[in-house]
């Protein structure tokens, strides 16, 4: 407590608050926040958090996210060591970096499950033209539940991907395998009916998250696999999993032709197309496919609507842009209903920017913007 150019100041055990002439005031804070290894977002909260609840209200708000984390700070006293954080007077003041760990199922008691709970977030990819809007866990009602049953994450890639539990007899293997393997350091003898196992399960949790990941992200999962079950690490120099990195990427590659033939737009877009306008069998070559396939990210609609249905939706919406009192938690609601709709307008349409803004002129209003430039910049 002391007094200073004439203002009485007292500082609290609360790490932002300051009592000035018996006022109570909250410091800024500036937060570097690591949302995934390659997602990382500067923001600035105008009023420091008073707990824990409101930093994670605070940052769903400000970043537009969905689904169960818990946070890790750089602790300044421990060299910048990652702690979790349990108590907000832990936090550093003015500014601090945050690492975000992310649940892959509403009960985070279990590190594994049986079904892998796809994340709830919606972000898009960095090319794409649109985006999905994204409301808060409160909007979340019957509709926004349809939309979610359909749509994937297709960017937030977790920092420790969720190893799926294998088939009974597979995990007593991988089991056996483990303790033999702390012992002797001999990994197991991995057999064509364990490996076609693993591959299979390993296929649509990688799906799951992203249709078209990167060597990094498949590295990620070959590493987490080999950390999990040291057995399966593959003898010699090296990363000891490069042969399951490759694995996964031709099994990757046979389940999206699967899912493909059953109808699944997303990568039937995506698929290498010849040039058949000329009528040259012979003299066609396949088109060469984006480096990231979520550019054309084209997602089925959602259960029991079509093309028609959506339609109708859409025109609602540009009635209601016409009013002077916009609900903002309607057009939320309705243009994440729409979404695969506009994608596939945006994807095998190509239009101008000028018939995007007269057909979904919402989707130029102020929050949807933010969301596009939160995700694609």
């Amino acid at each position: 407590m002391f007094l200073m150019c004439g203002l009485f100041i007292a500082h609290t055990q609360h790490p932002f608050l300051i009592i000035m002439n018996g006022c109570t005031e909250f410091a800024m804070l500036l937060l570097l926040v690591h949302i995934n290894p390659k997602q990382i977002q500067k923001i600035r909260l105008t009023r420091a958090p008073e707990s824990l609840e409101e930093l994670h209200d605070g940052l769903r708000e400000k970043l537009a996210l969905e689904g169960e984390f818990c946070i890790q700070y750089e602790d300044p006293e421990f060299g910048d060591a990652l702690c979790n954080l349990v108590d907000i007077t832990e936090l550093p003041s003015e500014k601090a970096v945050l690492h975000m760990v992310w649940s892959n199922d509403e009960t985070p008691s279990t590190a594994k499950s049986q079904s892998l709970v796809l994340p709830q977030s919606c972000a898009s990819s960095i090319s794409s033209l649109d985006t999905a809007s994204t409301g808060s866990p409160d909007s979340c009602h019957s509709t926004s539940s349809v939309v979610r049953a359909y749509r994937r994450s297709i960017s937030l890639w977790p920092t420790q991907f969720p190893i799926p539990t294998f088939s009974y007899d597979v995990e007593l293997k991988l089991r056996k395998g483990n303790d033999q393997f702390e012992k002797t350091g001999n990994g197991l003898h991995v057999t064509r009916d364990v490996k076609m196992e693993i591959l299979d399960k390993l296929a649509p949790a990688i799906f799951a998250f992203k249709a078209y990941p990167d060597k990094y992200e498949f590295d990620s999962v070959a590493s987490e696999l080999v950390k999990q079950h040291p057995c399966l690490k593959e003898p010699g120099a090296g990363t000891g999993y490069a042969g399951w990195t490759t694995s996964m990427k031709f099994k990757l590659g046979t389940y999206r032709s699967k899912l493909r033939q059953a109808g699944c737009n997303e990568v039937s877009v995506n698929k290498k197309r010849g040039r058949e306008e000329d009528g040259d069998a012979e003299g066609r070559y396949p088109l060469k496919k984006p480096k990231r396939g979520e550019v054309n990210h084209v997602p089925d609609h959602p259960e029991s609507y079509d093309d028609d249905a959506l339609e109708d939706i859409r025109c609602i919406l540009v009635d209601a842009m016409k009013k002077k009192n916009m609900d903002m938690d309607f057009f939320r609601e309705k243009m994440d209903l729409t979404f695969s709709l506009r994608r596939k307008e945006i994807v095998e349409m190509e239009p101008m920017v000028a018939e995007v803004l007269e057909r979904w002129p919402d989707l130029f209003l102020k929050e949807q913007a933010r969301n596009f430039f939160l995700y694609e910049m």
